[in-house]
């Protein structure tokens, strides 16, 4: 009857509550302090400056390592672009094209049109679709070879990253993660709930 009342009782719930906002407030801070102070701040022999803010230059440098790495691969693209079917479409795509660029000149021509009969503009589009599918798979390797040896994604993300404002950079990562940051902070005052409970029932035996 006793242990009934005390449950009823405001102070007895004081330790388990007091424990919960220690364990919310310390995740709060901590996540906080992934981010502020954005400029360092020294307070007698200790520096306090942000995690994020404080370590852009080489976060930007991992970042652009892994896009360069696992996100960004021109050999996957090649693959990609060297399937069957990317290549039939790529294929269609430009005969198309070149018929209705030598279908135009002709009908622009009244001379042309006259000399050159349909069964020729067959023969020229068949030839064309051949010369296309026999060299394109090669065209678009090379393509691409070149195209990774001009661009460095590493150097384009490095760079992008480290001109972000620390405004922006909270922003970016609290968008992608804001979701986890607030469980954390929720998992931070249950546990600090939790303990104070047992707390209680250590005290009460």
């Amino acid at each position: 009857m006793l242990l009934f009342i005390d449950l009823l009782s405001w102070k007895t719930w004081t330790v388990p509550l007091i424990g919960a906002f220690i364990g919310w407030i310390t995740n709060w801070l901590a996540i906080k302090m992934l981010f502020h102070p954005r400029k360092p701040i020294k307070i007698l022999f200790i520096t306090f400056h942000g995690i994020f803010p404080k370590n852009k230059p080489r976060i930007a440098q991992k970042l652009g390592t892994i896009v360069q790495r696992d996100l960004i691969n021109f050999g996957d693209i090649k693959d990609r672009l060297s399937d069957p079917d990317a290549l039939s479409n790529f294929k269609e795509e430009i005969a198309a094209r070149i018929e209705d660029a030598l279908r135009d000149r002709i009908e622009k021509s009244t001379m042309a049109s006259i000399l050159i009969p349909e069964q020729l503009i067959q023969s020229i589009h068949k030839t064309i679709v051949e010369e296309i599918e026999k060299n394109l798979p090669e065209v678009i390797s090379n393509t691409i070879t070149k195209i990774e040896d001009k661009l460095n994604i590493e150097e384009i993300v490095t760079n992008k990253v480290n001109q972000f404002s620390d405004e922006k950079l909270e922003q970016l990562l609290l968008d992608i993660t804001a979701k986890e940051f607030t469980f954390i902070e929720i998992i931070g005052g249950v546990l600090g709930f939790l303990i104070g409970i047992i707390q209680l029932l250590i005290a009460a035996l």
